[in-house]
């Protein structure tokens, strides 16, 4: 009898432990508090001494003296600066995503968005993308637009180099439609890229009509950055205007000498349209020199026109300011400059440029160095222009690793080109607002617990060309969805990341 109440009395000791545990399994996290922080909060308003409590993904407080509550962890962020996660306006981070779900490169510049689906090139069907991501688990945020490109494609084949007809038009309309269905937060082109270098205005409005259906927004990387930039924005604005819809002009820039120092001038475009009840808005990066293909240093497609080469050359400073990032039939060439390639085989920059394209095709890989500091520096300043790095997870360009870093560090504390609570709000709350994000983007009781806790007088990029993989220094702490991805700068293993869908 001893024995068997002893078992039992065990038996019973057991089971309560299991219940216990269950229960504690069931229990969501006891929360985060975050002490003592400067907190700038993405509406543009000064920063100010506070306190933020973290209840699950949701900021649960902000203000003075917080308690810590049983079982709350607890961050001394004095003398640091507590911000909204930064949102990504034009981002390729969705490349690689699933060998490195962790995507570190976005995670340690502060980054909790990433807006992907740009220059007209996206998964289809959206659906699909956003199964991905649950699947993948990123460590952070992800919203997507539907490309443009990528259905033009769908729909015309290889017989893209022409206008679209009216029943193409159509197709192209039901695919937009059901990307918007699936949760696309609107519709990308890329006009400078094939397909979409053919479409015609009119095949862009009414694909944007489907958009307007469900409330999203038109993304343009326009087909003219350089002498005819200021066309291509209003032909971008245009979409949104027969539309009534917002536009985004993506990485807007002024690409070519020839077109320096007239930022002032284009940015009255947005300015007019505003006023006329466009809500166009653009996104820009940090960086006097950009990353694509080689033949867009040529405005036209036929690639054996010398006189296109020389003036493509002329208009960007030289082919000592091209350098190869991506050629596959010798990669000995990348990281070196066209102006030494052409030495090396003795030739003109203009002949080895041609016969690349020759052994390459159209895709060989550049980072072209032609933007002006001064552009750089006005675009910045305005209330118009957002940021984005354009970056992905790897890669030659330094803007995959230190884009919002580099904005801190260069035009904020380096610079005072733009003052911290500007900056921060280009990062966030006025990104959120023209996304149409009313849950994120802003430090606030009952917003998602997106944030970001950086060192202000610290905070720096590092990366270079030819040296780009460099982590940035600063950023401390990321918290995506109530859960903290980076510690004390060291990445953790949580992966709380959400797939954004529109609305």
């Amino acid at each position: 009898m001893p024995y068997n109440l002893g078992v039992m009395t065990l038996r019973v000791i057991f089971l309560s432990l299991l219940a216990v545990f269950a229960q504690t399994a069931r229990q969501p996290s006891s929360g985060l508090l975050i002490k003592n922080a400067q907190v700038v909060d993405g509406t543009g308003a000064p920063g100010r001494r506070a306190d933020v409590r973290v209840a699950g993904d949701t900021i649960a407080a902000v203000g003075d003296n917080l308690a810590a509550q049983p079982g709350e962890r607890v961050i001394d962020a004095a003398g640091k600066v507590l911000a909204p996660g930064f949102i990504d306006m034009h981002s390729h981070a969705d490349r690689g995503m699933d060998e490195t779900p962790d995507v570190a490169t976005q995670v340690m510049q502060g980054i909790t968005t990433a807006v992907v689906g740009q220059d007209g090139s996206s998964e289809l069907p959206i659906a699909d993308f956003y199964e991905r991501l649950a699947r993948v688990k990123p460590a952070i945020n992800y919203a997507t637009s539907v490309g443009h490109g990528t259905v033009r494609k769908l729909v015309m084949g290889g017989d893209y180099k022409r206008a679209a007809t009216a029943a193409e038009i159509d197709t192209m309309k039901a695919l937009v439609d059901r990307g918007m269905r699936d949760g696309a937060i609107g519709l990308s082109s890329g006009l400078e890229y094939d397909p979409g270098f053919y479409s015609k205005t009119d095949e862009l409005v009414a694909l944007g009509s489907v958009v307007a259906k469900y409330g999203g927004i038109y993304s343009s990387h326009v087909r003219n950055e350089n002498e005819g930039a200021f066309d291509a924005w209003r032909e971008a604005i245009e979409v949104g205007r027969r539309n009534n819809i917002p536009v985004e002009i993506s990485h807007i820039k002024l690409a070519v000498k020839p077109a320096w120092g007239r930022a002032a001038e284009g940015l009255k475009i947005l300015e007019d349209a505003r006023r006329d009840g466009v809500t166009v808005m653009a996104d820009w990066y940090p960086y006097t020199y950009w990353q694509s293909s080689m033949y867009v240093l040529i405005e036209t497609r036929d690639w054996e026109n010398r006189a296109a080469w020389e003036k493509g050359f002329a208009d960007i400073g030289g082919a000592q300011n091209v350098l190869i990032t991506n050629y596959r039939p010798d990669p000995s060439y990348n990281g070196k400059t066209l102006a030494e390639i052409a030495v090396a085989r003795g030739q003109n920059a203009v002949t080895t440029a041609i016969e690349m394209m020759r052994e390459a095709g159209p895709g060989t890989g550049v980072i072209g160095t032609s933007m002006s500091e001064d552009d750089l520096t006005t675009f910045v300043k305005h209330p118009l222009v957002l940021i984005c790095s354009d970056g992905s997870l790897s890669g030659r360009h330094p803007r995959g690793y230190g884009t919002f870093p580099r904005v801190l560090a260069h035009y904020v504390r380096g610079l005072g080109a733009v003052t911290l609570p500007d900056a921060i709000a280009k990062m966030t709350g006025r990104s959120a607002a023209q996304l149409g994000l009313a849950d994120r983007g802003i430090v606030a009781a009952g917003k998602k617990a997106d944030l970001t806790i950086f060192d202000p007088a610290t905070v720096q990029d590092r990366g270079v060309p030819g040296n780009a993989a460099q982590a940035p220094v600063g950023i401390l702490y990321v918290i995506v969805n109530g859960q903290v991805v980076l510690d004390n700068g060291r990445m953790t293993d949580a992966r709380p990341g959400l797939g954004i869908r529109r609305g």
